[in-house]
């Protein structure tokens, strides 16, 4: 790894100080990182914590000449903070989604394009091992063609951050991050994308939120693949879980409340069980993510979920906002 990079991370929220943590445990010293945020708290506890100064002022970020922006903000600042890495020329890593609407995608895109740039979008449920197992599962010839999709997300929105009221962090573009994580996710398990959904969403409990309290998605990918989507933030026990049939089997893959992956070959009758190494955390994901864009950057090979599968899934969020507004299938251009 060439350690000689200037890390930026923007935003000290729970997400920028993993991105902290993740830059850490690859070796990264403090002094080759700066954070980037207004809150006092905040940078206060990225020293004492972490050992890395910090700055509240974008300016100042800048003047430091990092090589390597990290935008950990909340979602509706991400396009910003892309675009500002990209037209300095600098490589960058982006809190999926990309964005909370299109607008500025098409500039970002050229620009990336036009100075060879690694952005990189972060999803890191496809480096959880249980995933990964179940990644190798699906290349295996004997289990064939995928069918069917499903996955099933559900999480009490007070449990989120516990440390903190739900009211002062949430707000509707964290539902529809999540549902661009899960079509990242499965983009990545299935190399394929979506080409129409059906989508409906209600409030059904006294959360004291704007936009919906649970949602789904019916959908269909450009490979045939039907897709179900269900995600609520009502469940008290959190539950995240994937189903994936063929014509030859099952696997299943559980990452809460206990990880595990599971597959049946019919014909053989064959059951086949993962489970992460003893002493395993989610954390491990988001480590070993990083450990692969540290890699790209030294590669210069584009991420493995590309720039433009972001800017899809933004068409397929507005696809969701359509949807649950007119009650219609909408087709989603490519």
């Amino acid at each position: 790894m060439n350690k000689n990079r200037r890390f930026l991370v923007i935003g000290g929220g729970s997400m920028g100080k993993r991105r902290i943590r993740c830059l850490q445990a690859h070796g990264v010293p403090a002094r080759d990182i700066r954070l980037i945020d207004r809150r006092a708290d905040r940078r206060v506890e990225s020293y004492e914590r972490y050992g890395v100064e910090s700055l509240d002022d974008l300016a100042a970020g800048w003047a430091w000449n990092p090589d390597v922006v990290i935008v950990s903000t909340p979602t509706k600042r991400h396009m910003r903070y892309c675009l500002e890495a990209a037209r300095a020329k600098k490589d960058f890593f982006c809190e999926i989604a990309l964005s909370d609407k299109l607008d500025g995608a098409d500039e970002l895109l050229t620009l990336v394009d036009k100075h060879e740039l690694v952005a990189a979008l972060g999803i890191n449920n496809p480096w959880h091992a249980v995933m990964r197992q179940a990644k190798a599962w699906l290349g295996d010839e004997s289990f064939g063609a995928p069918l069917t999709y499903q996955m099933s997300f559900g999480n009490y929105l007070p449990n989120w951050h516990p440390w903190e009221r739900y009211q002062e962090f949430y707000d509707e573009t964290q539902i529809m991050g999540v549902i661009a994580q899960e079509l990242g996710t499965m983009y990545t398990l299935l190399g394929t994308r979506l080409s129409e959904l059906y989508a409906q969403s209600q409030r059904s409990s006294a959360l004291e939120i704007e936009g919906p309290d649970n949602l789904q998605i019916l959908a269909r990918t450009a490979a045939g693949t039907a897709v179900t989507l269900q995600l609520d933030l009502l469940q008290d026990r959190q539950v995240y879980q994937y189903r994936i049939v063929s014509a030859s089997g099952v696997i299943e893959v559980e990452l809460l409340p206990e990880a595990r992956a599971w597959r049946h070959l019919n014909a053989a009758g064959q059951v086949d069980e993962m489970l992460p190494p003893i002493g395993y955390t989610f954390e491990q994901a988001y480590i070993d993510e990083f450990g692969a864009f540290l890699e790209a950057l030294d590669s210069r090979q584009e991420w493995y979920h590309p720039l433009r599968d972001g800017v899809q899934i933004l068409r397929c969020l507005d696809a969701v906002k359509q949807s649950g507004a007119t009650g219609q299938r909408v087709v989603i251009s490519a």
